[in-house]
């Protein structure tokens, strides 16, 4: 099966041999909703339990890298929005800053945490 991914959806392709023409025929089996791809009831009938089994595999392989990348992003955004954060604070007491605070400090503490266990360690001052 082949897998081709267009700004809005997911196409999947089945390669049929076809003896008139001696060669491979590309046929769309289904078209899934790039946003949120389900396999529904027609789409289990269409395909073969092997075919299903690989469509899964790609659904579960594409949604990882997604989430990933989204990780990644938030990663690399992070400095920025505390910059942001901190010229938030800087304007002075208000009703959500005090909770938007505590979260903040949940937050920090484990992300030093986990930045300390992947081997992210604070560089120390030249003193």
């Amino acid at each position: 099966m082949q897998f081709r991914e267009r700004s809005r959806v997911i196409q999947v392709i089945r390669t049929v041999y076809d003896p008139a023409i001696k060669r491979g025929r590309a046929e769309v089996v289904a078209r899934l909703d790039k946003d949120n791809p389900e396999i529904d009831e027609t789409v289990r009938r269409s395909c073969s339990p092997a075919e299903l089994a690989e469509l899964e595999e790609f659904l579960a392989t594409r949604n990882a890298l997604l989430n990933r990348e989204t990780t990644r992003a938030a990663a690399q955004s992070l400095a920025a929005q505390m910059r942001l954060a901190e010229a938030f604070f800087r304007t002075g007491p208000n009703g959500v800053a005090g909770i938007t605070a505590a979260d903040i400090y949940t937050a920090w503490d484990d992300l030093k945490k986990a930045m300390h266990k992947a081997g992210y360690r604070k560089a120390k001052d030249g003193h």
